[in-house]
């Protein structure tokens, strides 16, 4: 099915005529971005782990005021300089056990209307349970199909069909998520959002894979403005996952049949500083760290530490952020602070202390330093977290 919705999509895009065809491509646009990633892993009295890559991406778009259009985008992530167990950073290709790779991460053909897109090829996704996970150089993406459109003007759908998965160590798509097979049959996923009443978002998600788990995700934000610079946030999110087929693995920390996560958020933005309480309990055994793909947005989530994981865990957050006063420059610091315990005895509760700093030297270059760690309880290793992240986008 996927071949021929794709083959399709290739003749529609032929008979625009060579005219337009060239006007697509003398009105196209270019992004892409140079990044330089040290990443470096204490795990104290087991193991340390080090690297630094040099990558990026560059992406290609045809002119999207046509109602037809095309992307085409490559990453790339290369080792530089020594080395430790580079595997464990998550920086390059481990299904090849190399010091670098590039992949085309999208490749797609487009159509639009006024009110809706489709969009067939290789994609990069921006769902709760799949999507791009922009924590390395190199997302994941999909081999897929998408839909897009609104029903009214307040309510908007979507549509996806995912027929293989490509993670962020790896060349190639495979029928396999980050937590199993997929199967031939895939995951589908029907998303719906609506915005008719004022200060008020909800939105609902079902992913249907029956080789796998399938997983419902309900989500509700709220906000009112307290005056001209200061908002007041509300939002409350829940997972739930069941029907698992063959590849099911129920006390995974990826993603299993017996997710059932309920987590709340509160927070008071200003212009140049923000604080948030973030609350979460998985009644399930199953994890939801990565679920298909990518990162599990719940909202207990700092760099390493999260409210995501299997055997119960019940999870208090608390997150700031504060601009500092250059007027030339923008430069931010934060905090998190995170306590978790789990309500299995196979699970491991921690306390977790995170600190990050970002300063944009410009509209295009900034330097990201973060660091997190980790007091596990029992007889889990503690661990220290340390990147550094320099970029510049063009």
């Amino acid at each position: 099915m996927f071949k021929y919705l794709l083959f399709f999509t290739f003749i529609s895009f032929s008979l625009l005529g060579d005219s337009k065809i060239q006007d697509a491509f003398a009105n196209g646009n270019v992004d892409g971005e140079i990044q330089a990633f040290y990443y470096n892993i204490n795990k104290k009295r087991d193991s340390f782990s080090h690297a630094t890559a040099l990558g990026g991406f560059l992406k290609y778009t045809t002119d999207t005021n046509n109602s037809f259009f095309g992307t085409v985008g490559f990453h790339t992530s290369n080792s530089i300089g020594s080395s430790k167990k580079p595997k464990a950073t998550l920086l390059f290709n481990n299904d090849k056990d190399a010091s670098s790779f590039s992949v085309v991460s999208e490749a797609f053909l487009a159509y639009k209307t006024s009110s809706r897109v489709i969009k067939i090829g290789n994609l990069m996704l921006n769902t709760p349970m799949a999507n791009d996970d922009t924590t390395r150089i190199v997302p994941f993406s999909y081999q897929a199909f998408a839909y897009t459109g609104n029903i009214t003007q307040d309510t908007r759908v979507e549509l996806y069909y995912i027929n293989a998965i490509r993670s962020n160590t790896s060349d190639s798509y495979k029928k396999k998520s980050a937590s199993g097979e997929i199967g031939d049959s895939g995951v589908s996923m029907l998303g719906l959002h609506y915005s008719g009443m004022e200060g008020i978002k909800f939105h609902s998600y079902y992913y249907y894979a029956p080789e796998l788990y399938s997983t419902l995700v309900l989500q509700s934000d709220y906000e009112y403005a307290i005056d001209k610079e200061m908002l007041l946030c509300f939002g409350v999110q829940y997972f739930n996952s069941g029907d698992g087929g063959e590849y099911a693995n129920t006390t995974g920390l990826y993603g299993g049949d017996d997710i059932n996560l309920l987590a709340l958020r509160a927070n008071v933005e200003a212009d140049d500083w923000h604080v948030s309480l973030n609350y979460s309990q998985n009644f399930g055994l199953s994890g939801i760290l990565r679920g298909y793909g990518g990162l599990a947005k719940v909202y207990t989530s700092s760099m390493i530490a999260n409210g995501r994981g299997n055997y119960k865990p019940e999870t208090w957050m608390l997150k700031t952020s504060y601009e500092l006063p250059f007027k030339s420059h923008h430069s931010e610091v934060a905090l998190r602070v995170t306590n978790t315990k789990v309500h299995d005895s196979r699970g491991y509760g921690f306390n977790a202390y995170y600190l990050h700093f970002k300063h944009y030297f410009s509209d295009e270059a900034s330097l990201y330093i973060r660091y997190e760690n980790m007091d596990f309880e029992k007889d889990k290793i503690d661990s220290d977290y340390l990147r550094i992240i320099a970029k510049y986008e063009f």
